[in-house]
């Protein structure tokens, strides 16, 4: 398989092809870290953000420090899910749409890694509005990240941060920002910063120790005490 075979334009139908993979073919075991993806195999190409393998998975990585390994056989299905709607919205609204499989089959492989992995990474955050993984062998949305363990703020990644997401209700958005800022004013100074860096710009721990200029361990108790902070508003509509 040459290097050359693979560009931008191939489509997902035309890659799982050459790799000779079929749509929603069950993979063989957990999906690997990116760690163990990395040090086990040789890549393919790289496209943009997504580092493609033989092994017929994608590294993706969105330059914000997050990246999800993706099964590229899983990359025919996607549903987006918007917001529940009242039951007066019912007659003329849907509280989800699929996204056509021949659509997804023809579009740029690298296009809808993006798709996927952007979805996953919001998912881990608790806050997707699709199904990037129709897996059926109860692996979890997003596999384990090398660059951040299993701290107990990790918790944290529960708060919404957004403020327009789609289909929400105006007012809804309203009360969430102002709880939002009276939740960010209970801070510190220095925890009001981890947790900015940490839930509205996506850094890892690591790096924000590394651009503070502070232990990682400093990061984690500040995050911590965030994160206790956030609890007096769990029935205000940030969760």
């Amino acid at each position: 398989m040459e290097k050359m075979d693979i560009t931008a334009k191939t489509t997902l139908g035309e890659l799982l092809a050459i790799l000779g993979l079929m749509p929603g073919q069950k993979k063989k075991g957990k999906t690997p870290t990116r760690l163990k993806l990395t040090t086990s195999e040789e890549p393919i190409v790289q496209v943009y953000s997504s580092t493609l393998y033989a092994s017929g998975y994608v590294l993706y990585e969105n330059g914000l420090g997050r990246h999800s390994v993706i099964w590229l056989p899983y990359c025919t299905n996607f549903t987006y899910y918007f917001n529940k709607l009242r039951d007066s919205e019912k007659d003329y609204l849907r509280e989800s749409a699929e996204v056509p499989d021949k659509a997804l089959m023809e579009t740029s492989w690298a296009t809808i890694v993006t798709l996927f992995g952007e979805e996953r990474i919001t998912q881990s955050m608790n806050r997707g509005f699709g199904n990037a993984d129709p897996s059926a062998d109860g692996d979890s949305i997003d596999e384990e990240n090398e660059n951040e363990p299993e701290d107990e703020d990790m918790e944290g990644r529960n708060f919404v941060w957004d403020d327009e997401t789609l289909g929400v209700d105006p007012l809804d958005a309203i009360i969430r920002r102002e709880n939002r800022e009276e939740m960010l004013a209970a801070m510190t100074d220095k925890q009001r910063e981890v947790f900015v860096l940490y839930h509205k710009y996506g850094w890892t721990q690591q790096k924000i120790a590394d651009t503070l200029g502070i232990s990682k361990m400093s990061v984690c108790e500040r995050m911590k005490q965030a994160k206790s902070k956030t609890r007096a508003f769990v029935s205000k509509k940030f969760f």
